[in-house]
C-alpha cells in the first residue's frame, strides 16, 4: 500500500505531465484553474489508490527484464538491495493475472486466465512483501486495503479469499477474458510434498529458493509451458539456482541490476535511492556482502571454497602443447560405479613455471560403462598412449570396479598402460610424512586458480560447474558431486610429486620399457605361483 503523500505527489506529476506543466507553472495558474487542477489531481489519486497497475511507470532495467519473456521461460533479476526487483516481478505477475497489459509492454503475454504460485522465504516474509505488493496489505483482515497493490481492487474476487489469519492463501482474479485467474501464496518452509499434484502457468520466487522447492514448482509448469520469474539479491553465494543464471545455462536468462543502473529519482521524479543513502548503506554493509547488496553479484558465501570471480579458462585450440618445450603431462582417474561417475583427466604441467592446464575430462557414467574394459580405449588412444596414469587408493583393490579378480591397476598393467605403481598421495611434508588429506590438494588447486597458474579448458564444463558450487560445511564435509574436482586434484598431485612425464618423449621407447616391465611382472607372478602350490590350486 502506497502512502497518501506519495499517491498525491504522483497524481500531481501525472496531471502536470498530461498538460505539459511543470510544478512551478502549476502554482502560477489562476485560482479557478488551480482549483480545477487540484480537484483533478485528487480524483487521479483516488483512482490510483485502487488501480496501481494503470499508473505504473517502469525503470529502464525493468523494461529489459520484461523483454526477456520473449526469449526465455526461466528468468531472473539478480539485483542489489532497494532497487525495486520485487516490484518488477509483482507488476508482471499482476499483468498476467488480469490480462491488463500497458501499451508499452514488450514482454510475454497470456491470452487466457492463469494459475500463479508466488513464494518467499517464510509466511511472514510473504505477507510483508509479496502479499503487500500484489493485493495491497500484509493482513487480509484489513478489507479497505485490499486492492491497493498491483492487482486492481475491481479485479480481485474478494469472496474467493482463503486465508489463514493475516495471510492470504489463495484468491481469484478477474481476467479481461471474463474468466478468473487463481493466485496462490506459498513459502519455502512448506514440505515439498505439499507442492505436488497441481499445474501452474507461472511460478514466482522472491529471494533464492531451496533447490528442491524450485525443482518441484518448476515441474508444475511443465505441461502448461509456463513461465518462471525469480528476483533475489544473491547473498547465498554462487550455488543452486543462482549458478544456473550466472553461468548462463541453457534455458535461463537473467539481468543483473546494480545501484549504478538506477537513478536517484524514480520515474515519477520522486526521491528513490539518493546518493547520501547509498553511501550510508555501503558503510552499514559487511565487507563480504557489499558486491551482492550493491552490485547484484553473488557473494562468496560462507563455506565456499573457490571464491573466484573470473575463472582462468582457455579455448580448446589456444595452446599447442606438443610444441611447448619442457612441458609434461599426466592422466588421472577418479573411479566411480553406481552413484558417482568415473572421470578421466588429462593435465599438462610446466615444472619450471609451476603452471597446470586441465585440458580434457571424460565423464563415464553407468555401471556397465564404469567397467575399465569399457573406457580403456580412451587411455590407449595414440595421442595419449604412454602417458603416465595415476589412480586413487581404491584403484588397487581387487575386484572393485573391474567385475573380475583384478584391480583397476592390474587390469591397466595387462593392457600395457603406463600406470603408476602406487596410489596417488600428497607430496611429503617438511618432516617427510606422506598423507592423503583431501584438503591439501583442494587448497593447492584454490591457490593456483586464484593466481592464474591452474588453467581450465572451456570444454571442462563439469569441473567448472562443480567448482563454482563447491563448499565445505561446518563439520568439514565437502559437497557433492565432486568427482571432476577429485580427478583434477589427483592429476595436480601427480604433477607436484614429479610423476608427470615429458610430452615429446618417444612413445615407442616408453612402450618397450612398459613391455619389459610387464614381462618382469609376469615372471615374478609365475615364480610366486610355483613357490605357493596352494595359491595355484585356488587360482
Amino acid at each position: 500500500m502506497i502512502s497518501d503523500e506519495i499517491l498525491m505527489a504522483r497524481a500531481v506529476k501525472f496531471v502536470c505531465d498530461k498538460h505539459s506543466l511543470t510544478p512551478d507553472a502549476l502554482q502560477r495558474l489562476d485560482s479557478v484553474t488551480l482549483d480545477t487542477m487540484k480537484s483533478y489531481a485528487m480524483s487521479v489519486a483516488d483512482d490510483m489508490r485502487y488501480n496501481q497497475i494503470k499508473y505504473f511507470r517502469p525503470f529502464e532495467y525493468q523494461k529489459r527484464f520484461f523483454a526477456t519473456g520473449l526469449v526465455s521461460d526461466r528468468r531472473g533479476v539478480l539485483a542489489a538491495n532497494r532497487i525495486g526487483k520485487t516490484v518488477s516481478t509483482c507488476y508482471e505477475t499482476a499483468c498476467h493475472l488480469t490480462g491488463l497489459y500497458p501499451d508499452w509492454w514488450n514482454g510475454y503475454r497470456y491470452d487466457h486466465p492463469i494459475t500463479v504460485f508466488v513464494s518467499g522465504e517464510s509466511w511472514g516474509q510473504v505477507a510483508l512483501v509479496l502479499q503487500n505488493e500484489l493485493i495491497g496489505t500484509q493482513d487480509v483482515k484489513l478489507a479497505d486495503r485490499l486492492g491497493t497493490g498491483m492487482i486492481p481492487r475491481d479485479q480481485l474476487v474478494l469472496p474467493s479469499i482463503r486465508a489463514d489469519g493475516a495471510n492470504c492463501m489463495t484468491i481469484e482474479v478477474l481476467h479481461t477474458s471474463g474468466q478468473k485467474s487463481t493466485l496462490i501464496f506459498g513459502n519455502y518452509t512448506q514440505e515439498v510434498r505439499h507442492l505436488q499434484g497441481f499445474k501452474l502457468d507461472l511460478a514466482v520466487f522472491d529471494e533464492q529458493p531451496p533447490d528442491d522447492v524450485f525443482s518441484e514448482l518448476v515441474t508444475r509448469t511443465a505441461t502448461t509451458q509456463g513461465q518462471v520469474l525469480c528476483s533475489f539479491t544473491p547473498l547465498k553465494g554462487l550455488n543452486g539456482l543462482v549458478s544456473k543464471f550466472w553461468n548462463n545455462e541453457e534455458g535461463y536468462k537473467y539481468i543483473r541490476v546494480a545501484w549504478d543502473d538506477v537513478p536517484e529519482y524514480d520515474p515519477w521524479n520522486l526521491p528513490f535511492l539518493l546518493a547520501a543513502t547509498r553511501k550510508q548503506l555501503e558503510r552499514d554493509y559487511l565487507p563480504h556482502e557489499r558486491e551482492a547488496r550493491i552490485a547484484g553479484k553473488p557473494v562468496m558465501g560462507k563455506g565456499a571454497i573457490f571464491q573466484i570471480r573470473s575463472w582462468p579458462t582457455y579455448k580448446p585450440d589456444e595452446y599447442e602443447f606438443h610444441l611447448m618445450p619442457t612441458l609434461e603431462r599426466v592422466i588421472a582417474l577418479d573411479l566411480g560405479l553406481i552413484n558417482d561417475a568415473t572421470v578421466i583427466s588429462l593435465m599438462y604441467w610446466h615444472p619450471q613455471q609451476a603452471t597446470a592446464w586441465l585440458d580434457r575430462q571424460i565423464i563415464v557414467k553407468g555401471i556397465e560403462e564404469a567397467n575399465p574394459v569399457a573406457y580403456a580405449h580412451h587411455l590407449k588412444h595414440p595421442k595419449v598412449y604412454g602417458c603416465p596414469i595415476v589412480l586413487p587408493a581404491d584403484g588397487g583393490t581387487a575386484g572393485r570396479y573391474t567385475m573380475s579378480a583384478l584391480s583397476v591397476r592390474e587390469l591397466f598393467e595387462e593392457y600395457g598402460l603406463n600406470v603408476h605403481p602406487t596410489a596417488i598421495m600428497n607430496p611429503p611434508d617438511p618432516t617427510g610424512k606422506v598423507t592423503n588429506h583431501k584438503s591439501f590438494g583442494i587448497n593447492m588447486m584454490r591457490q593456483m586458480l586464484e593466481s592464474g597458474t591452474f588453467m581450465i579448458n572451456e570444454n571442462c564444463s563439469t569441473f567448472i560447474t562443480q567448482a563454482q558450487n563447491y563448499f565445505v560445511d561446518e563439520k568439514g564435509r565437502y559437497s557433492d558431486p565432486d568427482d571432476a574436482i577429485d580427478s583434477a586434484r589427483y592429476a595436480l598431485l601427480a604433477c607436484l610429486n614429479g610423476i608427470a612425464e615429458p610430452v615429446n618423449q618417444d612413445p615407442r621407447y616408453k612402450m618397450q620399457v612398459y613391455k619389459d616391465s610387464m614381462e618382469q611382472i609376469k615372471a615374478r607372478k609365475e615364480q610366486e605361483r610355483h613357490a605357493n602350490p596352494l595359491k595355484r590350486v585356488y587360482e
